[in-house]
């Protein structure tokens, strides 16, 4: 019985995690890499803003800029990094892709392509 609590509890913990736009967004974004790909947080943060912004990574404002780096290493990089979703180094501010980011990256895929089928679960 407590193997189902488990199956529960992890499932709840995946679409926490993916209930946030910010989160997704460097999920869905990092899946584009293979698993070992390393990225600076900098060259994310940008990254991240320019999706958020429907613009080029060089044309997000240093306000915006900053919003989003402040938001990844505060919060958003260090709950991906607790479930193992990437590896994050707080030292030299850098994020690796591990092989569960893939799983998040499947249930992300699966998740939207029941939303367009417009089914409930």
């Amino acid at each position: 019985m407590s193997s189902d609590r488990m199956d529960i509890n992890e499932s709840s913990e995946i679409y926490n995690l993916l209930s946030n736009s910010r989160r997704l967004q460097v999920i869905r974004y990092l899946s584009l890499f293979e698993v070992g790909f390393t990225i600076g947080v900098r060259q994310l943060a940008r990254t991240i803003g320019g999706i958020e912004g429907g613009i080029s990574p060089q044309l997000v404002e240093s306000k915006e800029y900053e919003s989003v780096y402040n938001g990844l290493i505060q919060c958003h990089l260090p709950k991906l990094a607790k479930r193992g979703v990437i590896q994050y180094n707080t030292q030299s501010k850098e994020v690796t892709v591990t092989p569960k980011l893939k799983q998040y990256q499947t249930v992300d895929q699966c998740t939207r392509f029941i939303m367009s089928c417009n089914m409930r679960l």
